[in-house]
């Protein structure tokens, strides 16, 4: 997130509508380790949106950071914010070490591996932060709102992509923050733009496929 700035325009807020004041990274800039890459997508925002929801934000880039099977970019996260932020604010981390339960690990081939431990997560403040990613996306690639009518699907979480959807999905075009390696997606976007397909990748191994719906909800 930004303070706020002077030279918004005036433009609307990508979630709201409301006159923007502020820009908001898509995703958090918290996900970023430092140094951070230049091209950070930001999209004009009221205070309230950018603000309203920090605490999610935080909670994302714990539960996603740690899902990244120790990818390089995650370590240098995990060092640089999340073990000071433990020592200062322990809860969060706490809460979730003592949600962990055991669970069968299997190989992607269906081979038995043993057990191990899982860290569940509260999918409702993960969504939350991928509604926010998503309608950032849509205002960066269409220069509009996605209104409140319309729906962001409940995300799959590393769904198995193969045969002809993967090969798909691979054609659609890759957009790399920086060199990939903390965020990357690739979207499609029906004719109409009444619906589109996001498949998000964070760390290079959390993957995240949403789809984004339109409504009958009138906005």
């Amino acid at each position: 997130m930004q303070s706020e700035l002077s030279g918004c325009n005036q433009s609307e807020c990508y979630l709201c509508g409301k006159p923007a004041t502020t820009r908001d990274h898509i995703p958090p800039q918290g996900m970023f380790p430092k140094p951070r890459p230049d091209n950070l997508i930001t999209v004009p925002a009221c205070y309230n949106c950018n603000n309203g929801r920090s605490l999610d934000d935080e909670y994302f880039r714990v539960v996603v950071s740690a899902g990244s099977d120790d990818s390089p970019q995650s370590l240098n996260l995990l060092r640089q914010r999340i073990i000071p932020q433990m020592r200062e604010r322990p809860g969060l981390i706490l809460e979730l070490m003592k949600s962990a339960v055991w669970v069968d690990i299997n190989s992607p081939g269906g081979i038995y591996n043993g057990r191990g431990r899982a860290l569940p997560f509260d999918r409702s403040r993960i969504q939350a932060v991928i509604d926010k990613v998503v309608r950032g996306l849509f205002f960066k690639h269409l220069g509009r709102r996605l209104s409140a009518g319309w729906l962001v699907d409940d995300f799959l979480y590393k769904p198995s992509v193969r045969g002809e959807f993967q090969n798909a999905i691979l054609k659609l075009p890759l957009y790399d923050v920086g060199d990939g390696s903390v965020f990357s997606y690739r979207c499609h976007f029906s004719d109409s733009s009444d619906e589109s397909f996001w498949f998000l990748m964070f760390y290079n191994d959390t993957s995240l496929f949403i789809t984004q719906t339109s409504s009958s909800i009138s906005s």
